[in-house]
């Protein structure tokens, strides 16, 4: 059967940023407060999670829900996701609970996938093929069931209405679901290790269809005031293994991107997956993210909660960064001063109605501030220099 690309285009505006998807803001008002600003993502449990997980999911802004959430019951995934949700809100009803989708894969724990996955008049054309004809299944053991995984066919228009409306769509009437995570949005290969030689024609076409659907969901989503998880970039956030040239640059980097939906550190870019303890870099990236942030942007946090950093009030930004001098930056916030130096990589952050700082390296303001006046006599003499020099 002859299979039609869809050109159709979303009312979604592209990405400011170049990005393989639109990068809308979330549909709900901006938040400075640190703790809103916190995100994680939880994952497997063979029932719902322990009383202490779902504690420490609640002291986030938003946080994520995997597939593997009471993986004990091989079907009915849309219910016990929400249901998972509801209990991280009735803790907390600010956090923000974002719910597992595949959408390269149609799931069949998934009572919205096992419905068009067995039925037999879906199956030449609403799934990727083997070249024999028969559907391309990476099924896996989970438990002591089988989970089958069939690859949608996105070029189908009927398929991408499905998955838009019901697959995706059944979480947007939810009240207690306030966005998606749509797993391997990039494309359906990456992960595919056992499919035969399809042709990049072929693998490009289906890929491309993907993120139709995926614009069509998010642009409905909204809607429904539903987010997209994967509509916040993640830009690389510095670290000690930079140069300073290197860190300043990302630096520059993310600073430019403050109007758009940021996570910094992000999920599976630069953040810590151990106990907060255990994360060398991360005074600095809080400092860097309260440096860099824009209104929706997001730190993705370590495997325990850092309290003194996470519940501090920095108040709001009152200006822009700034490059005080070559590779150290400053932000001039309504409760602090945050600075950077990627020369060192050292940061402080000094709040002004007390001596209190989140910096647990023993680094003192007296530095930052003896820099500022040392590079600021240094250049009054340079170009007093200048002008006198013949």
């Amino acid at each position: 059967m002859s299979h039609v690309v869809i050109f159709t285009q979303c009312e979604l505006a592209p990405c400011p940023i170049q990005w393989r998807l639109p990068c809308p803001l979330p549909p709900w008002s901006p938040t400075y407060n640190m703790q809103l600003s916190t995100q994680h993502y939880f994952y497997s449990s063979e029932g719902y999670y322990d009383n202490q997980t779902v504690f420490f999911a609640a002291l986030h802004g938003v946080v994520g829900i995997d597939w593997a959430n009471h993986y004990g019951l091989p079907m009915h995934r849309e219910d016990t996701l929400a249901q998972q949700a509801a209990y991280i809100k009735n803790m907390n009803p600010k956090t923000r609970v974002f719910v597992y989708r595949q959408s390269e894969l149609a799931l069949n724990i998934f009572d919205n996938g096992a419905k068009v996955m067995y039925d037999t008049t879906k199956k030449t054309d609403w799934f990727v093929l083997y070249p024999n004809g028969t559907i391309y299944n990476d099924s896996t053991i989970v438990g002591n069931y089988r989970m089958d995984q069939f690859c949608w066919d996105h070029r189908n228009p009927e398929v991408q209405d499905y998955f838009v409306n019901y697959y995706v769509g059944s979480a947007f009437n939810q009240s207690v679901v306030d966005g998606i995570f749509y797993d391997d949005d990039g494309g359906i290969w990456d992960e595919r290790i056992n499919h035969p030689n399809y042709t990049e024609a072929y693998r490009e076409a289906v890929d491309a269809a993907q993120q139709v659907s995926l614009n069509r969901a998010w642009e409905l989503g909204l809607k429904y005031k539903k987010h997209a998880w994967q509509a916040w970039l993640s830009p690389s956030i510095p670290s000690r293994k930079d140069t300073p040239a290197a860190c300043a640059s990302k630096m520059k980097t993310a600073i430019s991107m403050k109007n758009v939906p940021v996570t910094f550190p992000a999920m599976y870019n630069g953040a810590c997956d151990h106990p907060w303890e255990q994360c060398e870099d991360l005074e600095q990236q809080l400092a860097a993210f309260l440096i860099a942030r824009g209104d929706y942007w997001l730190f993705f946090t370590p495997n325990s909660w850092w309290k003194e950093g996470f519940e501090a009030d920095y108040g709001a930004p009152l200006d822009d960064a700034y490059e005080l001098f070559p590779n150290v930056f400053v932000r001039q916030w309504s409760n602090c001063t945050i600075y950077l130096d990627c020369n060192n990589f050292l940061s402080e952050i000094i709040f002004r109605s007390s001596t209190k700082s989140v910096d647990r390296r023993k680094l003192s303001s007296y530095y930052f501030v003896a820099l500022k006046y040392f590079y600021s006599f240094y250049y009054r003499i340079c170009r007093f220099c200048r002008i006198f020099s013949f």
